[in-house]
């Protein structure tokens, strides 16, 4: 098997760099004719943590795109491993419980949780494959959302005066002092996962089975590998990333729980992962672009939500903009090559029309 060059196969990875260089010019040369200096690398880093929040979720949809499939319902499992996080502590904390111990627990249910959401979606996808799994997910979306609803009976959960559950707060708003920039703790925590997540899909046969799935399910199951199994492993990983956002979006929320949170978050998790290279037709993407995807999506957010001025509508309008043209991108390459080839063979047939050179 001929191995791609490393240009070629890092292609996107470049495309994206270029990308995010060109915005963070075009972000510094406005900041620069303001007169102003609120866009800069240690302010950016030091306001990147809202933007991470649907990170992790990328990730977990990465493996889920990478194989040819979907997950829409990584919003709602992500709000229902909250919920019943916040249910179960305050349950056992009433009930007489130490705080140390119900926290615990409880943000191992919250765990488990999405981990379950996970395993009822590829159950469902590997069990019922006449069904798409965009409308699978779609129903698991509704369920877990409305599920979530009666769960917490309609109220927010609230601790504010509760120094254990507190400690979200310090997961989320923490950082770390390197030189003179603060990076947030989150960012190391994303960038944590995302190395075990690249080992995985680039350095060990886990990645080559999934990407072989992407690209042919039949010939991956002639060649012995258990899709079933597997794609049912990777929607539970993909719910587990989801109830890693939890965790993370509960500090964020002033340590609230709510029936509505995170709605749209798996859109960003979606756009995420595809604009880092990974597409519902499976068998490609690397975890460099997901990465550098998120850095994208936090500086346009950043540079036109406060150098320009725009609202969020019209920044998620941008988001949308460069996401739809980062689709088409390689489909019109492709396009002109395959074009280029075919005037190439029309040329060489009517230079030999006898077909002997």
């Amino acid at each position: 098997m001929k191995r791609k060059s490393p240009l070629k196969a890092y292609s996107w990875e470049f495309m994206l760099v270029g990308l995010l260089v060109v915005l963070w010019i075009i972000f510094e040369i406005k900041d620069s004719s303001r007169g102003r200096d609120v866009f800069n690398f240690a302010r950016m880093m030091s306001g990147m943590s809202v933007y991470m929040l649907y990170s992790f979720m990328a990730l977990g949809m990465a493996l889920i795109l990478g194989m040819g499939d979907i997950d829409i319902s990584v919003g709602a499992s992500a709000t229902l491993s909250a919920a019943v996080m916040g249910v179960l502590y305050r349950s056992m904390t009433s009930g007489g419980m130490a705080n140390g111990p119900a926290f615990a627990i409880a943000i191992l249910a919250c765990l488990a949780t999405g981990c379950l959401c996970g395993f009822l979606n590829g159950f469902l996808i590997t069990r019922f494959r006449e069904l798409f799994p965009m409308i699978v997910t779609l129903g698991t979306m509704l369920f877990f959302r409305g599920f979530c609803y009666l769960f917490l009976g309609g109220e927010t959960l609230k601790f504010e005066n509760d120094a254990t559950w507190a400690l979200l707060k310090k997961l989320y708003n923490g950082s770390i002092e390197i030189g003179s920039v603060s990076f947030p703790t989150i960012i190391l925590w994303f960038l944590g996962f995302a190395a075990v997540f690249y080992i995985f899909l680039h350095k060990m046969s886990g990645g080559r089975k999934l990407f072989a799935i992407g690209e042919n399910r039949i010939s991956s199951r002639c060649s012995g590998v258990n899709v079933d199994r597997f794609e049912l492993l990777m929607f539970v990983v993909c719910g587990f990333m989801a109830a890693v956002s939890a965790l993370f979006y509960i500090g964020c929320a002033s340590a609230t729980v709510r029936a509505d949170a995170m709605q749209g978050y798996e859109m960003y998790a979606i756009a995420v992962a595809v604009l880092g290279g990974f597409s519902t037709s499976g068998g490609k993407g690397n975890i460099i672009g997901v990465v550098l995807s998120v850095l994208i999506f936090g500086v346009m957010k950043k540079g036109l939500g406060t150098l320009f001025g725009f609202s969020d509508s019209t920044v998620n309008l941008a988001v949308g903009i460069v996401l739809i043209l980062a689709s088409l991108l390689p489909n019109i390459v492709q396009y002109i090559s395959h074009k280029k080839q075919l005037k190439k063979q029309q040329t060489d047939i009517q230079a030999f029309p006898s077909g002997k050179p």
